[in-house]
């Protein structure tokens, strides 16, 4: 069976298909999206990852004992006389192959093991600092994108409109109805609005290069959605010094306490010397019989209190001077979140002004000031006036909530949290 389409039939097919690629939606990236593509491209994560597969394998070479010592040579070669450098005529010459090995205890090779273990927890500690960092930096990057979007997009829409009361005023003049410096002044608003619109690309400009240092170029210019709830936090800002204390800072700190108290238990075991056995074959002349020596050594430690005992004082030292740097740490931390939860919570605040008192106001002045003007009682300067200030006020509410939304960022992934739904 033949189906035919007839021609305005297959007019509106045609038509249908060149639309259908306007109809899809534009390639966009959400905040979390953001974040997931930072942590799968970053860099000092793999680094991190690098230092701790490193300090795990040296943790393996250091429970192991050193390797030995072979040794070749020639014993009591004599070098003047009728026997001058012969190797088998005199019968103390001797051609000698020997092993040493260093017998170290057990117990320190347990605790070097147990020291670059440290290690390894220290690197996975700096791994959970890098991870914060890439979400919180990678976020703020983000934020300052989509929020620089919106102003771009309220200027934009400013500019819109006043192009289109351009087209009224001088309707208006030549219909005798406005005078020739009302068009001139809605011109400089035009003029003004194409100026910040183009210092505003600049800044969007730059906000999205910072963007691509986490997301790559592709992504960072794509239209930004999903914007985060900033209103709450999982920081508990009524208890900061307890909660603060899985900072990963603060975790890494701890574990840096946990290596230096590692070297102080080592070097309390080094006041012990380790053994060295040796055994060597000395062959001589075919005349002479050849020999076997056996043997052990170990270093004579007859001045301790002046270097293992300096030794253990200095490694002491060091875990109090740790401790001391970790509780520092705490104090400076709860500092720096207490001043932000300032910021943030003065932000919420001040926009719940913007959004119910100031708006609202500017708004109802800007459609009086128009109103009036329609009906030929009021003066386009005051419409344009009126717009200035809606403009400015909208900006400002915009400029305070990015700050806003910049200083929850800060909050938000201070922390690791398990309870978040990060990426």
């Amino acid at each position: 069976m033949n189906f035919r389409i007839s021609r305005p039939l297959c007019r509106v097919v045609l038509a249908l298909m060149a639309l259908a690629p306007a109809a899809l939606p534009a390639a966009s990236l959400s905040f979390l999206e953001a974040q997931k593509i930072a942590l799968s491209q970053s860099r000092q994560l793999v680094a991190q990852d690098a230092a701790i597969v490193s300090a795990r394998e040296m943790a393996v070479a250091a429970g192991e004992r050193p390797d030995p010592m072979l040794s070749i040579g020639i014993e009591n070669l004599p070098v003047n006389g009728s026997d001058r450098f012969s190797v088998t005529r005199d019968f103390m010459t001797m051609r000698k192959i020997g092993l040493a090995q260093e017998l170290t205890r057990s117990g320190k090779l347990d605790l070097r093991r147990e020291r670059q273990q440290r290690e390894a927890e220290v690197a996975d500690a700096g791994k959970g600092l890098v991870q914060s960092e890439v979400l919180r930096r990678a976020g703020k990057a983000w934020l300052t994108s989509y929020y620089l979007q919106e102003r771009r997009a309220l200027l934009q829409e400013q500019l819109q409109q006043a192009r289109q009361q351009l087209v009224a005023s001088e309707a208006s003049y030549r219909g005798g109805r406005a005078t020739q410096t009302e068009t001139i002044n809605t011109r400089g608003e035009i003029l003004l609005l194409e100026d910040q619109l183009q210092d505003m690309d600049r800044q969007l400009s730059q906000a999205q290069s910072a963007l691509a240092r986490w997301v790559g170029d592709d992504q960072s210019r794509q239209t930004l959605f999903g914007k985060p709830d900033f209103d709450r936090t999982h920081l508990d800002i009524g208890d900061l010094e307890s909660h603060l204390v899985r900072h990963p800072d603060l975790i890494m700190q701890e574990r840096r306490i946990a290596l230096a108290d590692t070297d102080v238990r080592l070097a309390e075991a080094n006041k012990q010397a380790d053994w060295t056995a040796e055994l060597s074959y000395a062959q001589r002349g075919s005349a002479f019989s050849d020999m076997v020596s056996v043997g052990v050594s170990m270093p004579l430690q007859w001045d301790q209190a002046r270097r293992q005992n300096r030794e253990l004082a200095a490694r002491q030292a060091q875990v109090e001077q740790a401790r001391a740097e970790r509780d520092d740490m705490l104090r400076a931390h709860v500092a720096e979140v207490r001043a932000l939860v300032d910021d943030w919570q003065s932000g919420l605040n001040r926009l719940q002004r913007y959004r119910e008192q100031l708006l609202p106001l500017s708004k109802t002045r800007t459609q009086a000031a128009l109103a009036s003007w329609r009906g030929g009682r009021g003066a386009l300067s005051d419409v344009l006036a009126a717009r200035r200030a809606l403009l400015d006020t909208r900006l400002q509410a915009l400029q305070l909530e990015m700050q806003t939304a910049l200083t929850w960022a800060d909050l938000e992934f201070l922390l690791p949290n398990e309870s978040r739904s990060t990426p």
